[in-house]
C-alpha cells in the first residue's frame, strides 16, 4: 500500500465524517477495557491516533488522562470533542510529529484498517509511547464469525482481509522487529453497542436499511454502489418475508456475540 491510501481514507471521512456524530459515540464498555488494558494511573499522557470525532479521546480525559487526539481529517477535527485534558493535533499514524518518548502510552480505535503502512504507524507508535502500553481495537479479518451481514455484503469479507494485517503477521513483527509482545483479546459486541460501526447492528437488521446508520460507515463507503443496492434490496426482501428472521431471529434475544472484534494489548 502507498501513502495514496491515506489521502483516499481522509477524503472519505470528509465526505462521510461531516455526520459522523449523529451515529458514532463512544461504548463505555469499549472505553473501560482500552482503560483496563492500558494499566496506566490517571494523570498520565495518552496519544490517541487515528482519533476520529474524539470519543474515546474524551472518555480517556474524562477519566483523568491527558490526551493527545491525532486526526488527518479536518472534518473529523472541526467536530471534535472539548476538554480541558484533550488537546487536537493534525497528522498521520506515519509520521507523528512528536518527539520520541513523548507519551505514556497509545490508544487506537477501529483505524489501523485506514493506515497506508502500518508497520510504520506501529514503529512510530512505539517511538513516541517512551516504552508504555500501546492498545488497539480492531477487527480480526480471519475469524470465521459466519455473521449474517457477509450473506448481504460479501464484499466486506474481500476488503477486511485486503485491508487489515493478520493478527498473527502483525503479532509476528512486534516480536521480531519491534520487540514487543502482543496479547489478543477477544470482544463480543453488546446487542445495544452505541459506537454505529459496521458490526454494531447484529441483533437489529433493520438498522442496516437506514441510511443515516450506513453514512458513519467506512465500509459501505469503500463499496461499489450496486453492491451496497443489491444487498439492501435482499437484506429488506428477507426481513418482510420472515426470511431473516426464520434463520438469525434467536440473534435478538442474545446478549452479546463474537463476530471478530479484538483487543490487541502491546508491551515491551
Amino acid at each position: 500500500m502507498t501513502r495514496q491510501l491515506t489521502k483516499t481514507m481522509t477524503a472519505i471521512y470528509d465526505s462521510i465524517g461531516k455526520d459522523y456524530s449523529k451515529t458514532r459515540a463512544a461504548d463505555s464498555r469499549i472505553a473501560k477495557r482500552l482503560i483496563e488494558l492500558l494499566q496506566l494511573p490517571s494523570g498520565s499522557s495518552i496519544l490517541d491516533i487515528g482519533a476520529g470525532t474524539g470519543n474515546y479521546s474524551y472518555e480517556l480525559a474524562e477519566r483523568g488522562y491527558r490526551v493527545t487526539a491525532l486526526e488527518p481529517s479536518r472534518i473529523m477535527r472541526d467536530q471534535g470533542k472539548k476538554h480541558s485534558r484533550l488537546f487536537w493535533i493534525a497528522g498521520e499514524a506515519e509520521s507523528l510529529p512528536f518527539e520520541s518518548g513523548s507519551f505514556d502510552g497509545v490508544v487506537m480505535t477501529l483505524c489501523i484498517h485506514h493506515f497506508s503502512d502500518w508497520r510504520k504507524a506501529f514503529e512510530e507508535a512505539v517511538r513516541v509511547s517512551r516504552d508504555g502500553p500501546i492498545v488497539v481495537f480492531t477487527f480480526d479479518p480471519d475469524f470465521e464469525s459466519g455473521f449474517w451481514l457477509f450473506d448481504y455484503f460479501p464484499d466486506f469479507v474481500k476488503n477486511d482481509r485486503d485491508w487489515l494485517p493478520k493478527i498473527e503477521e502483525m503479532r509476528d513483527y512486534f516480536s521480531d522487529k519491534l520487540g514487543r509482545s502482543m496479547s489478543v483479546h477477544r470482544f463480543a459486541l453488546p446487542s445495544d453497542t452505541v459506537d454505529h460501526f459496521a458490526a454494531a447492528g447484529w441483533a437489529k437488521p433493520e438498522l442496516y436499511l437506514n441510511e443515516t446508520f450506513r453514512s458513519g460507515i467506512s465500509s459501505f463507503a469503500r463499496l461499489d454502489e450496486q453492491h451496497v443496492e443489491s444487498g439492501l434490496a435482499q437484506l429488506s426482501e428477507d426481513l418482510d418475508s420472515g426470511a431473516w428472521d426464520r434463520k438469525f431471529g434467536y440473534l435478538r434475544n442474545c446478549e452479546n456475540l463474537d463476530v471478530g472484534y479484538v483487543f490487541l494489548e502491546i508491551i515491551n
